[in-house]
Formats: structure tokens, C-alpha cells, sequence
């Protein structure tokens, strides 16, 4: 008899997330990132989350329009209309989701309420395997512009533990384009 062997989101998603409600502003918010050393926030005024902010989403609509932050609020600049996944959905399920929209977060909802977040490092920290599936949709979805190197991949550092969108095979381990300098410095 064959076992079945699957890894699901819950066993690799955070159950600990941090939310926020609609009207926080993006001052306060940019604050409890860089307290918890999170590069997100779900926004929910109930169960359900109705945004996701993230600190490139900061930088992109706040920071670079010179607007702020502390005037404007979360709901003005969150992500909506959030593409979401079930806690038992099979982990190589919510991998090809990220990579076909693009995404490095999904949040975990069960029956309506939210249970958690699953991040790409999520993935590839308890299924390295699965890169290669984010890489290969990506690729065929054509979401992924490549540098020279037909190598580079996404995915975390195992030198430094940084996540990157390119990362080099050096010596049989993936690692940044800094800690490739200093491996090769050696």
C-alpha cells in the first residue's frame, strides 16, 4: 500500500499573521514590519482579509510619490482583490499559483476566516524541490526575465539566507550574486 506523501499548504504556511485594520495608516504600518521583521501586512476589518501591503508597495506608491505617510492609509495603497488559497491545498498547487501571478505571498483561508500566510521562501523551505517549479511556470508564463546566466534562479541564499529573484549555482549551492563574490573571492 503507497502512502500518500503530499505536503499541503498548512504544513508550510505561518498561522501567526499580522493584520491590520483598513484605516491604519502607512506610517504605522511601515513601523510594525520593521518591528517584526515582516515584509507584509494583511489588512482585515473581519475575518476575511480584504488587502495585502507590502514594503515594495510602500516604496513604489508612497515613497517614490513623495506622499506622506503618516496622511495616508493602508486601504488607499493595499493590494485587493487577493488571489487566496485553502489551508489543504497541495503545496506544488499554491507554488504554480505564484509563479503564474507573480505573487511571493497567498494568504490562507479557510471557510471564510484567514489562517495564515504561505510565502514563496514558505515553499521552498520546506520543499526545495519545488523551485523548479516555480522557475519552470514562471519561465512558460514568461514572468521571469532571465540574466545571462541560464542558471539563475529564484529563491533563498544558502549562504547568507536572503530571498533574491536571482540566485547563481556555485560550488552545488545557490547563493546571492554577493555571496557568489566572496565564494569566489576565496
Amino acid at each position: 500500500m503507497e502512502m500518500d506523501t503530499q505536503v499541503t499548504v498548512h504544513d508550510a504556511m505561518t498561522s501567526s499573521v499580522i493584520t491590520v485594520d483598513p484605516e491604519t495608516s502607512i506610517a504605522q504600518a511601515a513601523a510594525i514590519m520593521s518591528q517584526k521583521g515582516i515584509g507584509s501586512l494583511i489588512i482585515k476589518s473581519n475575518s476575511e482579509p480584504e488587502g495585502l501591503i507590502t514594503e515594495s508597495d510602500i516604496i513604489t506608491k508612497v515613497v517614490s510619490m513623495d506622499i506622506q505617510a503618516s496622511q495616508i492609509t493602508v486601504a488607499e495603497v493595499m493590494t485587493q482583490d487577493l488571489i487566496k488559497i485553502d489551508p489543504g491545498s497541495e503545496l506544488n498547487e499554491a507554488a504554480r499559483t505564484m509563479a503564474k501571478n507573480k505573487i511571493r505571498r497567498l494568504p490562507v483561508v479557510n471557510n471564510g476566516v484567514l489562517v495564515g500566510i504561505l510565502t514563496s521562501t514558505d515553499v521552498m523551505t520546506v520543499s526545495p524541490e519545488l523551485t523548479e517549479i516555480l522557475v519552470e511556470t514562471a519561465k512558460m508564463a514568461n514572468l521571469i526575465e532571465y540574466s545571462d546566466n541560464e542558471k539563475s534562479v529564484p529563491g533563498t541564499c544558502e549562504v547568507c539566507g536572503n530571498y533574491l529573484d536571482y540566485l547563481d549555482e556555485v560550488d552545488g549551492k545557490y547563493v546571492c550574486e554577493e555571496c557568489k563574490e566572496d565564494l569566489e573571492g576565496e
